[in-house]
């Protein structure tokens, strides 16, 4: 008849199974222990070719997603330091708003930086804090490379009826990134205005 339940079959499945068992405990325990969890970006960011040192793609806003590592995010405790090289270039930003399924057509718009504009037929007022045409992290802050716009962004607030419902980056060379959720309106960084 074969095997019995202690045969040598058996003891050798169970030895093959511990063996692979122990080296994948290792594994999980190292990374629920030594390994900081942190958000990652997902599989659309990294279709969309963003550079290795890109940091990981989080929302904005209040609570727990305040906490994120990305720059878009507001809470973070970031400083934003624009080089001197750069400060003063920049006069404004300019925005695309698209009411989300009424099919018709994104209208630009211009705010000059550190002034608020209304959103056109809304309840918006959008303030545009700061334009930086080469943004990176750098340690702990949030600055500019070059003045060259090759990752143009723009610290924006947005507010409804007085009220704050976003402080965060958007970014022109990818506007998925761009966390500002409203249920009406999608708004997008275009590009930067020069100084004239």
């Amino acid at each position: 008849m074969g095997n019995s339940a202690g045969g040598p079959v058996t003891r050798r499945l169970i030895l093959l199974g511990v063996a692979v068992a122990i080296p994948l405990a290792a594994v999980a325990l190292y990374f629920a222990v030594l390994v900081p969890p942190g958000p990652v970006a997902g599989p659309a960011a990294a279709a969309k070719g963003l550079p290795a040192d890109h940091p990981p793609i989080g929302g904005a806003g209040t609570g727990p997603a305040a906490d994120r590592t990305h720059p878009q995010v507001g809470g973070t405790g970031r400083a934003v330091r624009v080089p001197d090289a750069i400060r003063g270039k920049w006069q404004a930003v300019r925005l695309q708003i698209e009411i989300k399924g009424a099919g018709r057509a994104a209208q630009p718009l211009v705010a000059n930086l550190g002034n608020e504009v209304a959103v056109p037929g809304s309840d918006l007022t959008l303030r545009a804090d700061e334009f930086l045409p080469a943004l990176q992290v750098k340690d702990n802050e949030i600055t500019s490379l070059s003045n060259e716009p090759s990752n143009p962004a723009a610290l924006v607030t947005i507010t409804e009826r007085g009220k704050q419902v976003f402080h965060g980056w958007l970014f022109s060379k990818f506007p998925e990134m761009q966390p500002f959720d409203h249920p009406t309106y999608r708004i997008t960084l275009i590009d930067g205005v020069p100084k004239r």
